[in-house]
């Protein structure tokens, strides 16, 4: 799947008062190094999971006995999973990226995130890049908006290696003038290259425009302006300021708890030093109760979200903003044109409506005009039957959402020949407004008559579909490895895959059409690129007329 959507944990922790109790939840029991303890107690509305101070780590064991969870006093947390396999996958996950930044820290996440497994105070670049070369295994790191992620899957074995280089690259980094400048070189071609690509550059357009005041607009790579003034002391000092253990999860999936906590111990993450004074905070909603539900990673083609959220540090703006407009980009001469369609959705702490927009998702589903077809590749869904099908002119068309912490990004991204942009955004409204409505909309430029809202059949196998992609990307140890890692990251714990099941399950169809509805409420974000003159002169009226707000 070609959308960005994140899975959703919305689970809530209880936080005793005066913030030095321990953190509880509901299906947890807690143990400290010294005493075995038990509560009942269910998650609370009004506060977030947020790693508590203690002068002893305290261990959460999942009702299952999978999932464990310890607290180190510094708030750092290492979270494991003792599944059988032939290999281990472990990675180390920090709470920033872009949403963060501001003007003069724009496109650092970027940077951080081409300088791992580079010079450290233990290994230079040439010794850390034999060791990874001699493990054999898969060592990766990404950045994202909302998390810098640092990932090995490795034999058994080799874990006491892997963990040294992740431990190092995360904690130690030393960073050096001439690294800085191979990235001066390397970044400029990295950029060209996802301009060059529409189905690259027009998603972080999207968040440009639709957030314009930063946070979730702020640039997903280094500017070139940014990259000029970068230098060793700064990127030491966005280090220092973000790379915290409060921020920081250490999860593995494949090892004994305790040999891994000892691990951790014995590579510096409990020496950590906590922050001496708080970030900016802002308090993200909340869904209220426990009865609800994360470039390039593989929960971005699950469900848009990662959980009830500890309050995040966000600088300079506080909450984003989501403020919508448009963008148009004159390219004559390309063979389509891009348009993308999209609107304020909901946030991961929103479980209710998170886990019906990512129905929605699947519902209008869609794809290219080529397709090798097969069980599960959304032949069946609406923007596959009622736009691909029925119109020759149309290349692509697909749903999209991307989800965030405080605000989401839901539409349809497409392509058509030269021409006939103008109408394919009246097609794209059409397929949202059929939606929202639940009725027949009418509209003369359909060449059908079938315009009814999704039938019950259509529900079911949208939802069917949903369990059956989250449950499929289960089956990998890397995929276990970032759900446990983003999970503890966002809300605490983890959330069992069967309970998501369930709660996919109790989406309805008019969770579903409210939704649609929910959307059209925002104002558009609308952008093409191509052959653009028609969309340019006639997307004031053609949203007009389904009653969308430009």
């Amino acid at each position: 799947m070609s959308a960005l959507l994140k899975r959703a944990a919305v689970l809530r922790m209880l936080q005793r008062g005066g913030g030095r109790g321990r953190v509880a939840t509901a299906g947890y029991r807690l143990k400290s190094t010294t005493t075995a303890t038990s509560t009942a107690s269910s998650p609370s509305s009004e506060h977030r999971a947020v790693p508590s101070a203690s002068s002893q780590p305290t261990t959460q064991i999942s009702a299952d006995g999978q999932t464990r969870i310890t607290t180190l006093p510094n708030g750092l947390r290492i979270a494991s999973e003792r599944n059988p396999g032939h290999f281990t996958a472990l990675g180390v996950y920090v709470d920033a990226g872009s949403r963060y930044e501001d003007s003069a820290t724009s496109g650092y996440a970027h940077l951080m995130d081409r300088l791992a497994f580079r010079s450290s105070e233990r290994f230079t670049s040439a010794e850390s890049m034999a060791m990874i070369e001699k493990l054999g295994g898969s060592i990766m790191s990404s950045s994202s908006r909302e998390c810098i992620m640092y990932q090995a899957a490795v034999f058994p074995h080799d874990v006491p290696t892997a963990l040294k280089l992740l431990a190092d690259t995360t904690l130690r980094p030393k960073i050096l003038p001439e690294e800085v400048d191979e990235l001066r070189m390397a970044v400029p071609w990295e950029l060209q290259e996802v301009k060059s690509k529409p189905e690259t550059f027009l998603p972080e357009k999207l968040h440009e425009v639709a957030f314009r005041n930063g946070t979730l607009g702020s640039p997903l790579l280094c500017p070139i302006s940014q990259l000029n003034t970068a230098t060793p002391d700064s990127l030491s000092a966005y280090h220092q300021r973000w790379y915290t253990p409060e921020r920081m999860v250490v999860a593995a999936v494949g090892l004994d708890h305790d040999d891994f906590v000892r691990m951790c111990n014995d590579n510096g993450f409990a020496d950590l030093t906590a922050s001496a004074s708080a970030l900016p905070t802002f308090a993200a909603s909340d869904p209220g109760g426990d009865t609800g539900a994360s470039s390039k990673s593989w929960f971005n083609k699950i469900l848009g979200g990662g959980g009830g959220r500890t309050p995040h540090a966000i600088a300079p703006g506080g909450q984003s903003v989501y403020t919508g407009g448009t963008w148009f980009e004159s390219k004559p001469d390309v063979d389509f044109t891009q348009v993308y369609l999209g609107f304020k959705s909901a946030g991961i702490n929103d479980e209710r409506r998170l886990y019906a927009y990512a129905t929605l998702q699947m519902l209008l589903g869609g794809g290219g005009s080529f397709s090798a077809g097969g069980p599960g590749k959304g032949m069946y869904s609406r923007l596959y039957t009622r736009v691909l099908n029925q119109h020759a002119w149309i290349e692509s068309c697909v749903a999209f959402h991307h989800c965030y912490t405080d605000a989401g990004l839901f539409g349809i991204s497409a392509s058509c020949r030269p021409r006939n942009e103008h109408a394919l955004l009246d097609v794209m409204a059409s397929e949202i407004e059929a939606v929202a409505l639940g009725k027949p909309v009418v509209s003369s430029r359909r060449p059908y008559s079938s315009l009814e809202g999704p039938s019950s059949l259509e529900i079911r196998r949208a939802k069917n579909q949903l369990k059956s992609n989250l449950l499929m990307n289960l089956e990998s140890r890397m995929v276990q490895l970032e759900d446990l890692g983003r999970q503890v990251q966002m809300s605490g714990y983890k959330v069992p895959a069967d309970t998501m099941v369930e709660r996919i399950e109790a989406v309805t169809m008019d969770d579903i059409s409210n939704a649609a509805k929910e959307l059209l409420e925002s104002p558009a974000t609308l952008l093409a690129q191509g052959y653009v003159d028609g969309i340019k002169k006639f997307h004031a009226q053609v949203a007009a007329s389904h009653k969308i707000k430009i």
